[in-house]
C-alpha cells in the first residue's frame, strides 16, 4: 500500500499497531526496538508483515521465546487475523501443543530432516499419530496437555542420535532410531510419501498395514 506522505505514513502505522493490539498505538509509535518487551516487538513484526496485504504470513516460532501467558495472547492475536483478513498462516513450531492449539481447524504437516513424513488434519494427526516419528514426538511432549498425551503409551526410539545431515542414512532417514524398523526394507529404499487413509505418510511399514 503507498502513503502519500508522513502524516499518512504514521496513520497507516497506527492501524496496523492497533490491529495486532498494541494500544493506544501513540504509546508505540515512536518506540525503539530495545524499548518494547519480546511480546511487543513480536506484534510489531506482524503488524509490518500485514503492511503488505499478504494473503499468506509464514510464522516461523513467532511464539517460541515469549512467556507461556503472552504466548497464548499472541496465538489469539493470529487467529483472530486469520479469521477477521481471511489471511493464510503457515505456522512453522517444534511445540506440539501450540501447533494444536493455533492449527485446531487446519492441516498439519511433521517434518523429519527437512521432508514432510506425516500430512494430514490437525485433529486426526494429534490425536492418533501414524507415523512412528509423529508418535515419538508426541509420547515426549513435557507441557501439561491432558488432551495430547491422555492414552498414548510412551514411544521409544531405538537411538536418541540424529543423523548427519551430510550423512544420511540409506532408505529412510528415520530408520536407525525407529522402533518399527525393518531390515531389508526401511534400511535400503526410501519412503515416498503417499496418500494412507485420512493422510499422507511416508513410511514403508505402517502404510502397508
Amino acid at each position: 500500500r503507498r502513503v502519500g506522505g508522513r502524516a499518512e505514513a504514521r496513520r497507516t502505522a497506527a492501524e496496523l499497531l492497533e490491529r495486532v493490539d498494541l494500544t493506544p498505538a501513540e504509546d508505540y509509535l515512536d518506540k525503539y526496538p530495545h524499548q518494547m518487551s519480546g511480546g511487543q516487538r513480536q506484534r510489531v513484526a506482524v503488524a509490518r508483515a500485514l503492511a503488505m496485504n499478504p494473503e499468506v504470513v509464514i510464522a516461523d516460532e513467532s511464539t517460541s521465546m515469549l512467556d507461556v501467558s503472552i504466548r497464548v495472547s499472541m496465538l489469539n492475536t493470529l487467529g483472530r487475523l486469520r479469521d477477521e483478513l481471511g489471511v493464510g498462516f503457515l505456522f512453522i513450531t517444534h511445540d506440539l501443543a501450540v501447533a494444536k492449539y493455533f492449527a485446531w481447524e487446519g492441516e498439519i504437516a511433521v517434518m523429519y530432516l527437512g521432508r514432510v513424513v506425516e500430512h494430514g488434519p490437525t485433529p486426526r494427526v494429534v490425536g492418533e499419530p501414524s507415523h512412528p516419528y509423529t508418535r515419538a514426538l508426541i509420547s515426549a511432549v513435557c507441557e501439561p496437555d491432558p488432551d495430547l498425551v491422555h492414552g498414548k503409551e510412551r514411544f521409544r526410539l531405538r537411538s536418541a542420535d540424529v543423523p548427519d545431515l551430510t550423512d544420511l542414512p540409506p532408505g529412510c532417514d528415520f530408520h536407525p532410531r525407529c522402533p518399527l524398523h525393518e531390515a531389508g526394507g526401511c534400511d535400503t529404499l526410501r519412503p515416498s510419501l503417499v496418500r494412507h487413509q485420512d493422510r499422507l505418510l511416508s513410511c514403508h511399514v505402517v502404510t502397508r498395514g
